[in-house]
């Protein structure tokens, strides 16, 4: 076989890859939104002045986390961070909506596929361009 035909970049998965990582973002983004929003509108209507302190952590480290995320550029830790933010969405439930921590959820469903099958791509004896 000659091997000099081969391809030298793995191009294909890099583009995934990048597209699984917006596909999150974008769901964290909703998820954040919907939460924020939630959070916002029930403390006007309850005239609640007091939240527990846990959900106050909560929106701290979500807070942090997204001043983090923007000022980084590196891909890796963005992905990260989002998956973060995501586990903090989803172990707080009493601090944010249902939507919003099945759309976190679905997040993290969908970063561990996507490493699971990546995982397994590299394991096999597949060239790179059929995974």
């Amino acid at each position: 076989m000659n091997d000099t035909l081969a391809p030298v970049s793995p191009a294909p998965r890099r583009n995934r890859t990048r597209t699984a990582f917006a596909a999150g973002a974008v769901l964290l983004l909703v998820a954040g939104a919907a939460a924020g929003g939630y959070r916002v509108g029930k403390a006007e209507a309850d005239g609640t002045a007091g939240k527990s302190s846990q959900c106050v952590d909560s929106e701290e480290v979500l807070a942090k986390l997204e001043n983090e995320k923007t000022a980084t550029t590196d891909e890796e830790r963005v992905a990260t961070i989002i998956r973060l933010q995501a586990n903090v969405i989803v172990q707080n439930e009493g601090c944010f909506p249902a939507d919003a921590r099945a759309g976190a959820q679905v997040a993290l469903d969908r970063q561990d596929q996507e490493a699971a099958s990546e995982a397994l791509c590299n394991a096999s004896d597949r060239p790179w361009w059929e995974c």
